[in-house]
């Protein structure tokens, strides 16, 4: 199965779901909150399990977290600017390749050792994005998915 077809498959398992654009939307966003912190590629299945747990959509969860993971580099490098803003410290990130997957992992479990450690500048800036993305993102897919769920749903059809 072509990867555009499964895309657009689980789109429409997604709109035809009789859960509460609440429910989905939630769903999407805890789904997405993984890949703000380093994960080792077990992303997808902490998003579905933590949607099972708070009893939403776990379908809009596994996208979320499918959605993010190819987004995990510019999430790292926004977690250090953002902790770097925040604790008035200059980071050694300054551009997006400096961000290093084992690194950002390294320093996430210095951090819980060490509180003035230099993860506790990752740690920060990953828990203010975790925040604030997360109900921005809430709220677009929200209106997103009550607006526009049928009219979609009426298209994939067509395409599919």
């Amino acid at each position: 199965m072509k990867m555009s077809r499964k895309f657009k498959y689980n789109l429409m398992r997604l709109l035809r779901v009789k859960d509460s654009p609440h429910q989905v939307a939630l769903g999407f966003t805890l789904g997405f909150i993984p890949n703000w912190y380093p994960t080792f590629g077990l992303g997808v299945i902490l998003s579905v399990g933590l949607a099972k747990i708070v009893r939403v959509n776990p379908v809009a969860a596994f996208l979320g977290g499918v959605i993010g993971s190819p987004l995990w580099p510019a999430l790292f490098f926004l977690n250090y600017k953002v902790g770097g803003l925040l604790l008035d410290r200059r980071t050694r990130v300054d551009e997006i390749e400096d961000v290093d997957y084992v690194e950002a992992l390294e320093q996430t479990i210095d951090g819980v050792n060490s509180f003035f450690s230099k993860s506790y500048t990752f740690l920060a800036g990953a828990l203010v994005n975790t925040l604030l993305f997360s109900i921005f993102m809430y709220i677009i897919v929200y209106f997103l998915f009550k607006a526009y769920r049928t009219g979609l749903l009426r298209r994939l059809r067509g395409k599919l």
